[in-house]
């Protein structure tokens, strides 16, 4: 190891707090820049953090003599400005270097650097952000939670794992969970002793119990799934290594934690048997919801590359240090920049493939405690506290999280908290737009994979739920809207007017002010079941003002979702339509009509028509189905008599 001077007198345990920051301005790659809350007159840079090389000159000259610190921060610092300069124009950062502690607690250090920007009081550019991790061996050790991470789960990071879970039981009184009803089937899991076998178990009856779930991307190999005809054979025994790597190391972390039981979908729901896929996945909810733990494999694309992905090594140097008359070494090792501002990115992980996967979004909220194997490090999430490899410990934080969570909102403990109904139905809408953005492995699941949330949104709402909407408020529900180019099924899963009917980002972003049309009758076909699950066919009579559309001259906008259309007695220029999907691409061989729907205000206050575009189903003139929507002026529509010539119409 290699250290410059200045480098060695940094006082790795004595360092100034981090700064007051007003906002983050803006953040690229994985790099940021923040806004310095000012104090008085005096600069806030003046008094911020420990002295560090004074400029970047001398910081380079220290990198080319073989300062390890420096070669890191040079290489980190160039990286920053290429990052930032992407999205605006950024003065050279020439002031020198600044250090501080961590923002949010945890043992390392912040590098900063001023970086003057119109607008800003106080404009810093975070460089780096350093950990302070220690081998378990080490002297320190005691002294330094975090930990190397490590692409394996070998024994001492189990040990480590369980440990948290550990602590959890014994200082959170909220966080203690009693044996619960136990799953349909399960895979007992054995011990140490039992070696390389397994064996899945039916659980009859009411037996109550511990055990662990599995989170993770389908994907790979499937010829392990459970089946009617392989069952027996399971319940004989299964070979580790006949099973998926994600599944073996869940296997192995379960067994650290002393829990009999573990929950895998494809090992304990027959994969080749609707009624009972359809049964349990009913039950989805409760079986996270009473767990002991969740294993989430966030990181990894599919079940082989197992609840350790490979990680790339990051940039590290090697300190000695001593505490307590306690003389050891500490490896400061570099984190993701942007996670350690943002801190709310750490404990949402959109970045994560799991958080693509329609399934997963219901199983995080529901799991009371989970180990999150992420793709730069492992994290333990309980309703108390928030630990991280790197050393992160937040107290209260995912309460935060967990509390702003559109289900979350609406119970406490699994008891439904008094919410007002437009709150609730807020909420939903919420739930939605970011349930819309995610895969599915089989599209037929759409509505099956968030049936668990909304059997628990039904009892707050008190309302019917049918096919993605509710009964009560039908026809502001039906107001939904593509924001994105959402892309249409090849098979059948939902009516035309629900959002789950279309792949792709919907949402609702205006506030209903009067409704125009009128639900008259409903009827929706449930197959199976769930009656939050798959729909076999649904339909809608709706009484409400139906203008013909028309395209003499229709010019094509950019989006391509984006058509011009007029109505007979409308403004001449026309209005543009939103289409659902890539129905556009064969506009002309469809008769189009905008059904208004209702009277609006959007985010600027401005009070608008909503009306949906729908186009004729089938033989019978007075069926249609949705294909877009429109918002508007009154004149883009026609004089205000259009409002009374209303038409009863029935919507598949």
């Amino acid at each position: 190891m290699t250290l410059c001077e200045i480098c060695r007198s940094i006082p790795l345990e004595d360092l100034p707090a981090f700064p007051k920051r007003d906002r983050v301005i803006a953040f690229q790659g994985r790099h940021a820049i923040i806004d310095l809350a000012s104090d008085g007159d005096q600069s806030p840079w003046d008094t911020v953090g420990f002295p560090h090389h004074p400029s970047m000159d001398s910081l380079r000259r220290a990198s080319a003599v073989g300062c390890e610190l420096r070669r890191i921060l040079v290489a980190q610092t160039n990286e920053a400005i290429v990052d930032i300069g992407k999205i605006m124009t950024l003065s050279h950062p020439r002031f020198g270097l600044r250090l501080t502690r961590r923002p949010n607690g945890g043992d390392g250090f912040v590098v900063l650097t001023p970086c003057h920007m119109q607008d800003t009081k106080c404009g810093v550019l975070v460089v780096a952000v350093m950990v302070y991790c220690c081998e378990e061996d080490d002297p320190l050790s005691t002294v330094f939670r975090a930990r190397l991470v490590k692409d394996t789960l070998d024994t001492a990071s189990c040990h480590r794992f369980t440990g948290w879970v550990t602590e959890c039981n014994n200082q959170h009184s909220s966080c203690v969970i009693p044996p619960m009803p136990l799953p349909t089937r399960l895979i007992d899991v054995g011990s140490e002793a039992s070696g390389d076998l397994v064996k899945l178990v039916e659980m009859g009856g009411e037996i109550r119990g511990h055990y662990v779930t599995l989170s993770y991307c389908w994907g790979g190999d499937s010829s392990f799934a459970t089946t009617r005809s392989n069952v027996a054979s399971k319940k004989e025994g299964i070979f580790l290594h006949d099973l998926p790597q994600t599944f073996h190391d869940a296997i192995l972390m379960t067994r650290a934690l002393h829990i009999k039981y573990l929950w895998i979908d494809r090992l304990c729901i027959y994969q080749d048997d609707s009624q009972d896929w359809e049964k349990e996945s009913a039950n989805m909810g409760s079986i996270y919801a009473n767990a002991y733990l969740c294993l989430s494999a966030t990181g990894a694309t599919n079940s082989t590359e197992g609840l350790v992905p490979s990680r790339k090594a990051r940039p590290r140097v090697r300190l000695p240090h001593t505490r307590n008359n306690r003389q050891g070494h500490v490896e400061a090792c570099l984190l993701p920049t942007l996670s350690e501002i943002l801190k709310f990115r750490s404990l949402l992980l959109e970045e994560e493939p799991l958080s693509d996967r329609a399934w997963a979004f219901q199983e995080r909220p529901f799991s009371r405690r989970s180990l999150v194997f992420a793709s730069d490090k492992v994290y333990f999430m309980c309703e108390t506290e928030f630990i991280s490899e790197d050393g992160i410990e937040l107290i209260d934080m995912p309460k935060t999280y967990t509390a702003g969570h559109p289900y979350k909102l609406i119970t406490s403990g699994g008891r439904h908290s008094p919410v007002k109904s437009e709150i609730v139905r807020a909420h939903w809408r919420a739930l939605v737009w970011l349930y819309s953005r995610r895969s599915l492995t089989f599209p037929s699941d759409k509505l099956p994979a968030i049936s668990g949330i909304a059997k628990e949104y039904s009892k707050a709402m008190g309302s019917a739920y049918v096919a993605g909407l509710w009964r009560d408020f039908l026809v502001e529900e039906l107001t939904w809207q593509s924001m994105v180019q959402c892309r249409a099924v090849s098979e059948y899963r939902a009516p035309s007017w629900s959002w789950a009917s279309v792949d792709g980002c919907v949402g609702r972003f205006s506030k209903q002010v009067e409704p125009i049309a009128s639900a008259l009758d409903l009827k929706v076909d449930i197959d199976g079941e769930n009656p939050y699950g798959r729909v076999r066919s649904g339909w809608i009579k709706i009484e409400a003002p139906l203008l013909r559309l028309l395209r003499p001259d229709y010019k094509r906008l950019a989006p391509t979702l984006s058509i011009h259309l007029k109505t007979v007695h409308g403004a001449d220029e026309g209005f543009s339509v939103q289409f659902d999907t890539d129905s556009v691409k064969i506009i002309d061989t469809m008769r189009l009509f905008s059904l208004i729907i209702n009277i609006h205000s959007n985010m600027l206050g401005e009070i608008l028509y909503f009306s949906l575009v729908v186009t004729p189903a089938g033989n019978d003139p007075d069926t249609f189905r949705r294909v877009g929507w429109h918002t508007g002026r009154q004149s883009e529509f026609g004089p205000p008599h259009i409002l009374t010539n209303r038409s009863i119409i029935t919507l598949i």
